[in-house]
């Protein structure tokens, strides 16, 4: 096909003015490609329909034209793929030397071997004729594959960056202020020799093996009324992720009212809480669960409103039945489906139970600085959540920044939060890779890993905390305990970096950190209804919830592309302590907010489809330098850490 002239492109693209570097881009398209004028306005106009929405003002730019380039790059190499791997029919010669492999319904080592090629189809054979897709046990990856680690379609085989790679490492707003707390604090000054930090775990640690304690399946029973009793005692379990019973379910969101109904009931000095289900004329004080009409049933459920919600109740305090809920009088509200509330209220005729005013929630116990023997100096943390590469290649650009910035500023602890492999990556979705999770962890997360442990010094600590998005942990459930030893090291993870459970509660210096690596806030913002609230800032709020409920998942039911919220594991998912600091990453807007003593934090994602993200940057102060401002600003009040903490969160 004969190479299309400037004149032609012109034609074909109308009224749009290309540029004169735009001409060149696109002749050169048209020649490696084959491509006519015609061909290439097409391509233009559904790269404009993909990216853009169907945009018309959008403009081929060379910038643009390049990721068209790499769209029809992508596309050949596909295709290429495909003839690679053999085609179906009979005009599809096989080699001579090579026999035919024949399938059946017994052959499954035929089917597995059909479905892959290549290096893979050797890593997929074991002297025992073993099938196993993924790590081999007691090995590393890069020694199964020998030296040929990448196919044609993995992107580290491409000659050049990827357009997005382009235009990421030419980005202006690299280290910018997007959100700061506390910014009056003066700056932190930490010694030279620093005093390694002391870390401990608070609560139900989230374990992987098959026995596992549980400190809350029984404890409910050795309880009187007034929440008094000799506390929890050791119960062995085994945790089945795989298999719930409707029973299971039933009896912990049961517990969970009670639990509420007991601490309400104790700190507001109430004789007997009534219940919401019979008349009552005069004013009464019951707890129950929020619940939306048909969300039992995601797939019907109405859209939630002030008329749309019901009050469940406990089998003790109402035989587990529910009520509709009439909060037109209430002055102020934020609920959701699955929240437990105490309200006041009068049920006139028995039908419906009309809601006066929402109680505060008891809180869990929260000690001042002066009252914690554990609180130990200054100290600083920088938080980053994944996905840590962008969404056209596994080059990670966003990670190795972020190291550069750790290592650089030497914080005493990072946490690096999940996924670092993510299954929604849209070249694993569409299967643009023939490289295994696993071996993308080892070759492009690992080594900027050990970098990152080698240039911090040896008092600082580098914890990882899985996600239920990640393709390199095996559960994909909520909770999730931390990634085992043994895959640590098949992973290539270097020796220093801890792996959290999650969620994680965890102290660290005597500040209590809460880590809950699902996004819930995105779950919380599409059930939430109010009205004047007292936390009027809508994504602290939605956070906030997490703390009231002293639950790090109380949304219930969750959304149908949601992980699995284990029961059986509720015991993990409840809250010890007050946290200082709560962390949840989510895709919404970041911030970072402080409410009762309490700092709220969404860091952000490190990386958001073809741009980067941002990062959290936590600066606990000494109390001498709070008090200081504070005797400046006229407040004498206790100091907590969220009062001896500043907080910024920057852009990679």
């Amino acid at each position: 096909m004969p190479t299309p002239s400037e004149i032609d492109l012109h034609k074909e693209f109308g009224n749009t003015k290309l540029e004169a570097d735009a001409v060149v881009e696109g002749i050169s398209i048209c020649q490696i490609f084959d491509l006519s004028a015609s061909d290439l306005f097409i391509r233009w106009q559904t790269f404009v329909i993909n990216r853009h929405g169907g945009d018309a003002s959008v403009k081929p730019t060379r910038e643009r034209l390049l990721e068209v380039r790499s769209m029809l790059q992508q596309e050949l190499e596909r295709k290429s793929s495909q003839r690679r791997g053999g085609a179906t029919g009979s005009a599809m010669k096989l080699p001579r030397h090579k026999e035919r492999v024949h399938y059946d319904k017994n052959s499954v080592e035929g089917l597995l071997q059909g479905m892959v090629s290549g290096s893979q189809r050797e890593f997929m054979k074991t002297p025992q004729s073993t099938k196993r897709v993924g790590l081999l046990k007691g090995g590393n990856v890069s020694a199964s594959h020998g030296r040929t680690m990448f196919s044609p379609m993995t992107p580290s085989a491409f000659a050049e960056p990827s357009p997005s790679a382009i235009r990421y490492s030419k980005r202006t707003n690299m280290g910018h202020t997007e959100d700061t707390l506390r910014s009056e604090l003066p700056p932190l000054n930490l010694p030279e020799t620093r005093i390694p930090i002391f870390v401990s775990e608070h609560g139900a640690r989230v374990v992987e093996s098959e026995e596992i304690s549980s400190d809350e399946s029984d404890s409910e029973n050795s309880r009187d009324e007034n929440g008094k009793g000799a506390g929890p005692r050791r119960v062995e379990k085994r945790m089945r992720y795989m298999f719930e019973k409707m029973a299971a379910r039933t009896e912990t969101v049961n517990k969970r009212i009670e639990r509420m109904a007991i601490s309400v009931k104790t700190e507001y000095n109430i004789e007997a809480l009534a219940n919401p289900t019979y008349p009552h004329q005069n004013t009464v004080t019951a707890v129950g669960r929020i619940m939306n009409i048909g969300s039992d049933d995601s797939q019907t459920a109405a859209p939630i409103s002030s008329d749309t919600l019901y009050l469940e109740t406990s089998r003790r305090l109402g035989n587990g039945r529910r009520i509709p809920l009439d909060v037109r009088s209430a002055p102020s509200f934020s609920l959701f489906p699955g929240q437990v509330v105490a309200v006041e209220g009068k049920n006139l005729k028995g039908t419906e139970f009309s809601a006066l005013k929402f109680r505060q929630l008891p809180r869990l116990v929260h000690a001042p600085v002066d009252d914690r023997k554990d609180y130990a100096g200054a100290f600083s943390v920088m938080v980053a959540c994944g996905p840590y590469t962008l969404a056209d290649n596994f080059e990670y650009e966003p990670l190795v920044d972020l190291v550069d910035k750790a290592i650089a500023e030497s914080p005493c602890a990072v946490f690096l939060l999940g996924p670092f492999v993510s299954e929604s990556h849209p070249m694993l979705k569409d299967g643009q890779t023939d490289m295994l999770p696993e071996e993308i962890f080892h070759m492009k997360i690992s080594p900027h890993l050990t970098r990152l442990r080698n240039g911090l010094p040896s008092s600082a600590s580098v914890f990882l905390v899985p996600s239920t998005d990640e393709l390199c942990c095996s559960y994909v459930s909520f909770p999730q305990p931390p990634l085992s030893h043994s895959v640590l090291l098949q992973l290539g993870v270097p020796e220093g970096v801890v792996s959290l459970s999650n969620p994680a509660q965890i102290s660290v210096n005597g500040v209590n950190f809460a880590i809950s690596n699902i996004d819930i806030l995105l779950h919380l913002v599409k059930e939430e209804v109010s009205r004047l609230p007292a936390l009027s800032d809508r994504l602290p709020r939605l956070a906030w919830h997490l703390v009231e409920q002293h639950h790090f998942y109380p949304l219930s039911p969750p959304p149908a592309d949601c992980a699995a919220i284990l029961s059986s594991q509720d015991a993990k998912l409840k809250m010890q302590v007050m946290p200082d600091i709560l962390i949840t990453p989510s895709q919404l807007k970041q911030f970072a907010h402080i409410h009762e003593n309490s700092i709220l934090l969404n860091p952000g994602y490190s990386s958001k489809g073809l741009s980067g993200g941002t990062f959290a940057k936590i600066n606990v102060h000494s109390p001498s330098d709070v008090c200081s401002v504070n005797t400046m600003l006229g407040d004498s009040e206790r100091v907590f850490p969220a009062d001896c903490t500043s907080v910024a969160i920057v852009r990679i």
